[in-house]
């Protein structure tokens, strides 16, 4: 159950990253209370994952799933240009999150 809280915990703070792109954007109540809203759900499955898994594990799992979430985020919804070294440096974190996964 720990490692579903911390996907989760990962996806909402893709959300709340997202949000922040469209604060600066008109009508700023709606993108700041979802940017709220997705890092407190995000901070509470992040404490829940880290009441079974030991914390520097969770919290690296955490920022590797927000940092390839919201560079997939950037590519599909933003178009964000990357290059190839990029894309080796996410498989990289990815291999490292499994790994965590796999060892804990």
């Amino acid at each position: 159950m720990a490692w579903l809280y911390l996907v989760f915990a990962g996806l909402e703070e893709v959300v709340a990253v997202m949000a922040m792109k469209y604060i600066g954007k008109g009508r700023k109540a709606i993108p700041i209370t979802i940017m709220i809203v997705g890092f407190a759900f995000s901070f509470f499955c992040l404490s829940q994952a880290m009441q079974t898994l030991p914390p520097g594990v969770a919290y690296a799992v955490w920022a590797g799933i927000g940092t390839v979430g919201i560079t997939l985020a950037g590519l599909l919804w933003f178009k964000e240009k990357y290059e190839l070294p990029q894309f080796i440096s996410l498989g990289l974190l990815i291999a490292g999150i499994i790994g965590l996964k796999l060892t804990v």
